[in-house]
This record gives C-alpha cells, structure tokens and sequence, in this order.
C-alpha cells in the first residue's frame, strides 16, 4: 500500500472510519481538530501525531484503545514532543 499514490488517503480513510465508529468526529470549523461526542477530549492531528487535551486519564485512554484497534502506537505522557517541536 505504501507504493501506491493514494496510499494517504486510504489510510485516513480507515483511521476516520476507526475513530468515527468509537465516537469521535472531525471539527467542522478547524482542520485536523476532533472532538468525542460526550466526554471531554480534544485532540489534533498532524501527520501521524496527536495532541490530546481531556479531562480525566480513563477519556484519554478510550482514545488510545480505539487507536489500538488498528495501530501500533506509542505513548508520550509527558507532552513534550509534538510534530518535531519541543514542549515545555
């Protein structure tokens, strides 16, 4: 898949379809901002990355369990590092 041209596109396709069946949804007004529809968390995605905000650890964990689903994910709690930037 990855020598195909619209290989970015089938990928995406399938991450929103995974995240879409777990409850999260695209922001209409802001590209790459996404909201769960009941419970408090946000997050953006850029590429491969994802910033998360949310209020409680069990809601960011329903996020991660979803992402598992279909993807080998690594965690950074910390925050430190978004898209090659470094956080404070």
């Amino acid at each position: 898949m990855y020598s195909l041209p619209q290989a970015g596109r089938l990928v995406y396709n399938n991450l929103v379809l995974n995240l879409d069946q777990n409850g999260y949804r695209p922001c209409k007004q802001t590209h790459g901002l996404w909201r769960h529809e009941s419970p408090p968390i946000t997050f953006s995605l850029v590429v491969d990355d994802f910033g998360i905000k949310y209020v409680g650890e069990e809601h960011a964990k329903h996020l991660i369990a979803a992402l598992l689903e279909d993807y080998r994910i690594t965690e950074d709690w910390t925050g430190s590092l978004y898209y090659g930037l470094q956080l404070d």
